[in-house]
């Protein structure tokens, strides 16, 4: 099976040559043909004249001899020319004289037209003559031919035979008919014992064929000449059309090639593009489905950060590196192997018949190092990474989409695992890839078939172990797959847009719960509710008219709303996150950086950013009983808040150990399972009824967590 720019390249490729050899030979017939049908029918035509001429002289012939046959001959004088007829002796009137004395001979009709014929003969070159098997005139006796054509009159009943035949030498047309006896005719043959009726004989007419094949000769060569020109003209135009063909056909080849370039083809990097991959996928597919031990893998390859590279430097220059690097890959391909950009700064590599797994792992790593190798492009030292995913073929692979899917799948595992890696697809991969899918589907309805649920993590002042705050922590139970955890919707969720309304939504709800709580419950301090914000909440353009709104229509206080903003949103737009956060603050509403310690820079995030408390993340609390350096950072974390003037949250208390230690280092709030877990809005309410907000061992009591552990 060819793939197929390999069948454009064959069918463009066809020689001119072939079809003008065909056309040469097709019109060569073509002219023969004509010529020959032509010479047939004139030689058919010649005989038809020759044959119409003898059928003419016989009826003249005939009309005479009719007439004469009538009046029993003629009476003539006898003289050199026409003595008597010895072969009429037997008729007492053969010889008469006249009453002046003038002496006459009988000529009977077969003797007026011997004379007659035989001087026609000699000026026209007409034979004529009268024959039969019996005759009184040994002159008239038949020959060969008019013997066979006597005896085709006796046996057939034939009324004519006509045939070409040599005559001393001469080509004749000779023609004959039958004679029979009428009454006319018994005076002179009766005594040969014939009677009326009888087949006496035949009459025959010879026409000289010369004149006529003459004729034919010449009018044959000027056809053969007419013909031959006309021949001549056909292949004069045939080869003036292979001139013009061939020429075309160069054309044709460079603008088919042209276009089986740009169609095929990428315009950027000159390297098939996802058309051409897929189709030569195909090939390599059906070699499989022929022969088991056929080996191919197909590799995606997706550069790490290519559009900030593309941001920071230019269109022009990340094209350059396009190109650069497209130059490296081909170099690291065998013959056997493909490589194609499918868009963007994405390439894929079909790895064709290896011999083993591992061969396709190290072509993989040869990928990844000629990648990392620094780009010299306009003047730039550029450093950029690739995350490959590898996905081998297998007969249980019916369709080439599939196999780059999954290679697809693979490659998006080892971006989330670190980047510039490589990973192989697992099936396990295309059951998570369905679930996500499922779950972006059933995002745009989740508000609507109420799955959503918010629980609320209370926030505990750890010198006064009372409840200060709450956390609140979305859960999406789907009727289906069960509880979902955040993690695994909230950024399909960024993807899609929806974030929004359920931010929104969350926003709502959340207020208003701490909005009865605090009606209830609150006492002389409110309660506040913290709520996380989304890298795409955080930068977009409505997120403080909506939270403008919704403090006014629930008539929320400020100061009470708790935005956590984790570190790692803020760095992907950070103009915009810095002025919607400004614009937050100036509304009063209390600003946490979430996280504190796990991103890249989280000095210069405090520096840029006012923020109103920190949350220390849960790996450092969680890190100070075991020997590390948890205590010493956490410790230094809360002095570090205390010099910025921010109030602490430590996140993950999960024992009294990690309880005491945070006490020590006089840390302002915690929250953990060891304090309370997060639970719905109705469990909470048992846990502020009984006056678990207020003291703590009653909060105990009331911490499914810590009767578990019991």
């Amino acid at each position: 099976m060819k793939s197929l720019d390999q069948q454009i390249s064959a069918f463009v490729r066809e020689p001119i040559g072939r079809w003008i050899l065909m056309g040469f030979l097709i019109w060569t017939v073509l002219v023969g043909y004509s010529l020959n049908w032509n010479i047939s029918n004139l030689k058919s035509e010649t005989e038809k004249l020759a044959i119409s001429e003898a059928r003419s002289n016989w009826n003249k012939d005939q009309a005479f001899r009719h007439w004469a046959s009538k009046h029993g001959g003629v009476y003539v004088r006898p003289d050199e020319r026409t003595p008597p007829n010895p072969y009429l002796a037997h008729l007492k009137d053969r010889d008469i004289v006249t009453t002046e004395g003038i002496q006459l001979t009988l000529m009977n009709p077969a003797y007026m037209l011997r004379q007659m014929t035989s001087e026609f003969e000699d000026s026209y070159g007409i034979k004529g003559k009268i024959t039969g098997k019996i005759t009184l005139n040994p002159i008239n006796k038949a020959d060969e031919w008019e013997r066979y054509a006597l005896e085709i009159f006796e046996m057939e009943n034939r009324i004519e035979i006509m045939e070409q035949a040599t005559i001393d030498g001469q080509p004749f047309m000779r023609y004959m008919k039958p004679m029979y006896m009428t009454q006319g005719c018994e005076k002179c043959h009766a005594i040969l014992g014939f009677k009326e009726g009888d087949l006496r004989g035949g009459v025959s007419v010879s026409i000289p064929m010369t004149p006529y094949l003459e004729a034919s000769a010449a009018t044959i060569q000027s056809m053969v000449i007419t013909h031959s020109a006309v021949w001549l003209f056909g292949v004069v135009g045939l080869l003036g059309f292979g001139v013009y063909a061939s020429h075309r056909q160069s054309e044709r080849i460079g603008l088919l090639g042209k276009l089986e370039h740009s169609a095929l083809y990428d315009s950027l990097t000159e390297l098939p593009n996802r058309f051409l991959f897929i189709d030569r996928l195909r090939v390599a597919l059906a070699k499989q489905k022929r022969d088991k031990a056929h080996l191919y893998a197909v590799c995606f390859v997706d550069l790490d950060r290519f559009k900030n590279l593309n941001d920071s430097y230019g269109h022009s220059i990340g094209d350059e590196l396009l190109k650069e690097m497209s130059g490296r890959f081909r170099a690291i391909l065998r013959p056997t192997d493909t490589v194609a950009r499918m868009g963007g700064d994405e390439f894929t590599f079909l790895i064709d018949d290896f011999s083993k797994p591992e061969e396709v792992i190290l072509i993989a790593n040869r990928i990844l190092d000629a990648v990392k190798v620094p780009f010299d492009v306009g003047g730039y030292q550029l450093q950029i990474d690739a995350s490959i995913g590898i996905c081998y073929g297998h007969a249980k692979y019916n369709d080439s989409e599939a196999i780059l899917r999954d290679a697809d799948i693979a490659m998006y595992r080892a971006k989330a695992l670190g980047k510039g890696r490589v990973d192989i697809f697992e099936p396990e991969m295309h059951a998570r890839v369905e679930k996500t899918t499922r779950i972006e589907h059933d995002l745009n309805t989740v508000l609507t078939r109420n799955e959503l649920e918010i629980y609320y993590q209370p926030i505990v002042n750890l010198q006064s172990m009372t409840i200060e705050g709450f956390e609140a922590l979305l859960r999406w139970k789907h009727p289906e797959l069960g509880n979902i955890p955040p993690d695994d919707f909230i950024g399909i969720a960024e993807g899609s847009g929806i974030i929004h309304h359920i931010g929104q939504w969350v926003l709502y709800n959340a207020c208003e719960q701490i909005v009865k709580w605090n009606r209830l419950y609150g006492g002389e301090s409110e309660f506040f509710i913290s709520v996380n914000l989304s890298a795409r909440q955080v930068s977009h353009s409505n997120i403080i008219p909506l939270i403008r709104d919704m403090l006014e229509g629930a008539a929320f206080n400020p100061a009470k709303l708790h935005l956590e903003v984790t570190e790692t949103l803020l760095i992907t737009d950070q103009e915009t996150a810095k002025r919607n956060m400004a614009e937050l603050k100036q509304l009063g509403v209390q600003l946490s950086a979430d996280d504190f310690g796990k991103g890249y820079s989280s000095l210069t995030y405090l520096q840029n950013y006012s923020f109103n408390s920190m949350k220390i993340d849960k790996e450092f609390v969680q890190d100070m009983e075991t020997g590390g350096k948890g205590k010493r950072l956490v410790s230094s974390l809360v002095r570090l808040a205390r010099d910025f003037d921010l109030s602490v949250i430590a996140e993950g208390v999960e024992n009294e150990q990690q309880l005491r230690h945070l006490q020590t280092f006089s840390c302002h709030y915690g929250q953990g399972f060891y304090l309370c877990p997060p639970l719905p809005s109705e469990d909470i309410d048992v846990i502020l009824i009984k006056g678990g907000h207020l003291d703590f061992p009653k909060l105990q009591l009331c911490n499914p967590f810590l009767k578990n552990k019991q």
